[in-house]
């Protein structure tokens, strides 16, 4: 009988539960990442315009320059594309997380249904009750 049978989905739902903690602390690494990244970017930038060409010097001391800037462009691309790996990560760590959560709200409303259900029947056993115990003093006063 179901008024007498608990909701045996309790487990699973604890299982879903803990799966959307972990997708959200999932999210939470992968945001933090992201903004590590975009630093770095923005170092990068500020570390590439501060090296400006010299307006007078020797050849070498113009070659060193422009080698010094060219590796910091490449740094900054090398950051640039950590950035959006970073990015893509977030969002893949996001749809986990909405997943996640779907899955455990599902649980959830089988839950509520099986409570509403139980409520009912308990309500409509209690209804009978009450029927019976009208039906039979009835009875009883009917009697000589």
């Amino acid at each position: 009988m179901m008024a007498k049978s608990g909701f045996r989905l309790g487990a699973v739902l604890r299982a879903r539960k803990a799966q959307e903690d972990i997708a959200k602390a999932a999210v939470v690494r992968a945001r933090a990442d992201a903004a590590e990244a975009v630093q770095r970017v923005r170092a990068r930038e500020r570390d590439l315009d501060g090296r400006r060409v010299p307006d007078a010097a020797s050849s070498a001391a113009f070659a060193a320059t422009l080698t010094a800037r060219q590796a910091l462009a490449g740094e900054l691309a090398a950051a640039i594309g950590l950035r959006r790996l970073a990015d893509t990560s977030v969002e893949e760590r996001m749809n986990e997380l909405v997943d996640a959560a779907v899955q455990r709200r599902t649980i959830e409303k089988l839950q509520e249904r099986h409570d509403a259900t139980r409520k009912r029947t308990e309500a409509a056993a209690e209804a009978r009750a009450v029927d019976d115990i009208t039906t039979a003093s009835a009875f009883q006063e009917e009697r000589p």
